[in-house]
């Protein structure tokens, strides 16, 4: 058995007879999160839909105590009658020649502007230094200390302490438990590096014979 689909007018509930005399009117209404599709009759809609009605002014209402203004549509010839002191051509061109040389007037910072005003991020990646060369080697940073920067380190103390107090760190005391388990240093014995000489000289009385 052979079904036949009738389609009427979501609007006036008239048949439409073949899908060529039939429209689609989509709907974006405030009320509703998504466009909705409604079946008409062309006649239905047209009479409706002039050149007045095409175009429209938005607008939003900004203030400080309202982040998010809501948006507002206005005809033409009643957003004329908001200027009582002259035409709208006039004052809006003076306003968007303001607003352009105070863009251009502003430094260029984070990115070059996009065609919708809003700027462009450039995201450079961070230089990683490397702490195992004679430059940075024992200057203060996080985490571990390279076999290679310990080295440099031991074997150039004078030089690292002298930078590390040009930059205003405190100098790498070999004598520090942590700054000798830090750079490598041998424990500290009786307060003093593991290479320091600890003898004495003695000197026995002479006898006279």
């Amino acid at each position: 058995m052979a079904t036949k689909t009738i389609r009427v007018s979501d609007l006036s509930g008239q048949q439409i007879p073949d899908s060529g005399q039939g429209a689609r009117l989509i709907v974006e209404h405030p009320d509703y999160p998504e466009p909705i599709g409604l079946d008409v009759l062309p006649n239905e809609v047209l009479p409706h839909l002039s050149e007045e009605n095409s175009r429209f002014i938005v607008m939003s209402l900004e203030d400080p105590d309202n982040p998010n203004p809501q948006r507002y549509v206005m005809s033409f010839d009643n957003f004329e009658r908001l200027f009582a002191t002259g035409d709208s051509t006039s004052v809006l061109q003076q306003v968007i020649t303001s607003q352009q040389q105070e863009r251009e007037r502003q430094p260029r910072r984070g990115g070059r502007r996009q065609a919708d005003g809003r700027r462009e991020q450039r995201t450079t990646p961070r230089q990683r230094l490397d702490y195992a060369s004679p430059e940075h080697a024992g200057l203060p940073h996080r985490g571990t200390v390279s076999e290679g920067e310990r080295e440099y380190v031991r074997n150039n103390l004078e030089e690292v302490n002298r930078r590390r107090q040009e930059q205003g760190h405190r100098a790498i005391d070999p004598t520090d438990p942590q700054m000798a388990a830090r750079y490598g240093f041998e424990p500290p014995v009786n307060g003093l590096p593991a290479d320091a000489d600890t003898s004495t000289e003695r000197s026995e009385p002479r006898t006279e014979q």
